[in-house]
């Protein structure tokens, strides 16, 4: 079985993601995308789509992305993210999520991520992960 048949379910169905809104992910070679409503309950005090699930959503958008050139029994873990916001969505708007993955090596694999709110750019992610064996079960 491939890292992505076996891994999206585990990120599409993770009680973190559906708290913030994933229902699904596409994935295609070495891309994906998520689109999330902003809800009540993904607000910061000032109304604005808050910034942690902005970061959290980059990494696994990106993550997604790279299961796609994942070889067998490998898996990933964040080693470095940045994310520049640059605009805020607003409770009721839609942001669409894309990663990519830019270079994949033995060891690492560098991503990068953006939120849109249809055309207005949101916030842009470097995202690196580090290649791992996946733990015997």
């Amino acid at each position: 079985m491939s890292p992505l048949e076996q891994l999206l379910p585990f990120v599409t169905d993770h009680p973190l993601h559906r708290a913030m809104g994933v229902e699904r992910i596409a994935v295609a070679d070495g891309q994906a995308s998520t689109e999330i409503l902003v809800g009540p309950g993904l607000v910061n005090p000032a109304g604005m789509f808050h910034g942690g699930v902005v970061y959290t959503v980059c990494d696994m958008v990106c993550f997604a992305a790279l299961l796609s050139r994942l070889q067998p029994g490998e898996t990933a873990a964040t080693h470095d993210i940045h994310v520049s916001v640059m605009k805020a969505a607003r409770l009721g708007e839609r942001v669409l999520f894309t990663g990519r993955v830019l270079k994949h090596g033995r060891a690492l694999a560098f991503m990068e991520a953006e939120a849109h709110c249809g055309e207005t750019l949101l916030a842009r992610a470097t995202v690196t992960k580090s290649i791992l064996k996946m733990p015997a079960r």
